[in-house]
């Protein structure tokens, strides 16, 4: 039995007395990402993020996305016994977030908002060698893909093929590839929870549909048969939001996530 964790839930935007909204961290771990989100939403309205285990260096990873919504669910009812609930996740949030939701339906909580950001179907990508892994890391650490990181490319240009991830990171320390007071060996303690959690995401498979209603907003650059989200929703609005995986999360993207969020949770509490 997962024993429940109110320490992990971290207050994004406490004030307020409207129906709370539950993030779900992505890869990373850290629900922080959210943070410029929530501050644009509407007045009085809550938001609270889920930090993963392992974040804080000091506890163990959980190693399946079952094993994370089953700890993020406990979690949110130690905090919160009884709902409506709300919740929203990107990428790797999205579809701890989706189980979520199938778990407190089936409990018989009423579940009136899920919205799912950017997130691809689990099992739809293989696991890369390590040296690759490490510099997509980078990429996620930095907010940025692949096409937008010449700072990155050119600080590992001289990585060997199939390097330890400790070279890969030693090359971004070495290089400036990443701000000062991020040295090598944090980078490597922070990979090891991403390598966790990316293994984990493309082990899992969605074995049933979740029929509460739920909202996939896409980054209108994301690869589109990797989010087709229709098989395992039976109630699904599409929206979609300009940039890509991780500039959508900012300017004209963010203004756009918050837009469709808020109208969406005016929506849900209204009826």
């Amino acid at each position: 039995m997962i024993e429940p964790s109110v320490g992990s839930l971290v207050a994004l935007r406490a004030e307020g007395d409207r129906l709370p909204l539950h993030c779900v961290h992505p890869v990373s771990g850290s629900p922080f990402c959210y943070s410029a989100m929530a501050h644009r939403l509407r007045d009085g309205q809550p938001v609270f993020g889920f930090e993963a285990p392992g974040f804080d260096g000091a506890s163990e990873p959980l190693t399946s996305i079952r094993a994370l919504a089953e700890l993020h669910t406990a979690s949110l009812r130690a905090a919160r016994p009884h709902g409506p609930y709300q919740l929203l996740g990107w990428s790797l949030g999205g579809v701890v977030a989706y189980e979520m939701a199938r778990m407190l339906a089936a409990e018989g909580e009423e579940v009136p908002l899920l919205v799912i950001v950017d997130a691809a179907l689990p099992g739809t990508q293989s696991v890369p060698p390590d040296d690759e892994l490490a510099r997509y890391f980078l990429y996620d650490f930095l907010g940025v893909t692949r096409d937008r990181a010449p700072g990155v490319d050119k600080a590992l240009a001289g990585v060997r093929p199939g390097a330890e991830p400790a070279e890969v990171f030693e090359a971004a320390e070495v290089h400036g590839a990443v701000p000062e007071e991020f040295d090598a060996e944090f980078l490597m303690e922070r990979y090891a929870l991403f390598r966790t959690h990316v293994v984990a995401m493309r082990e899992h498979r969605l074995d049933a549909v979740h029929d509460g209603p739920a909202i996939l907003i896409k980054a209108e650059d994301s690869v589109e048969r990797l989010l087709d989200w229709s098989p395992y929703v039976s109630r699904l609005t599409v929206r979609t939001a300009p940039g890509d995986h991780h500039s959508v999360w900012q300017g004209a993207g963010l203004t756009a996530i918050s837009a469709i969020v808020d109208q969406a949770l005016g929506e849900a509490t209204a009826g």
